[in-house]
């Protein structure tokens, strides 16, 4: 029954955040890295509550690609919606970013975390209570 319903999740082309805690909960952590990376382009970095915890298995789990993948959207989002009160949130997940990149050998489709770093000073440049907050 289990290894059904896995089949049928990873069926599906549109993302489900239940379907993927779901995964987790039951321990298919390798199904749902994939199932995360072939809809990464679907994660939506306001729902916070829901990302988080699905970055934090994946880092526990070591895939850091994955979680790479969830902590950008995290961040992406903080930095889009340009409220101060949640940089230190986003400096936090971008020092991890940073940490996670030493160990990820293989980006498969990913931007590579040098090329997304530069674009975040290109986009958010300008936003230096971020920036003050990561260079120190």
């Amino acid at each position: 029954m289990l290894t059904r319903e896995t089949t049928i999740i990873l069926q599906e082309e549109r993302l489900s955040y239940s379907d993927a805690s779901f995964l987790i909960s039951v321990g298919k952590m390798t199904e749902t890295e994939s199932y995360l990376l072939s809809r990464a382009g679907q994660l939506n970095g306001d729902f916070y509550n829901i990302l988080l915890p699905l970055a934090e298995a994946m880092e526990k789990d070591g895939r850091m690609l994955i979680a790479t993948v969830i902590y950008r959207a995290l961040l992406d989002s903080i930095l889009r919606r340009a409220q101060s009160k949640y940089y230190t949130h986003g400096v936090r997940y971008l020092k991890k970013l940073d940490r996670f990149s030493e160990t990820v050998s293989d980006w498969r489709s990913v931007v590579p975390h040098a090329v997304y770093l530069a674009g975040l000073r290109r986009d958010h440049g300008r936003k230096s209570a971020f920036w003050g907050k990561y260079d120190k």
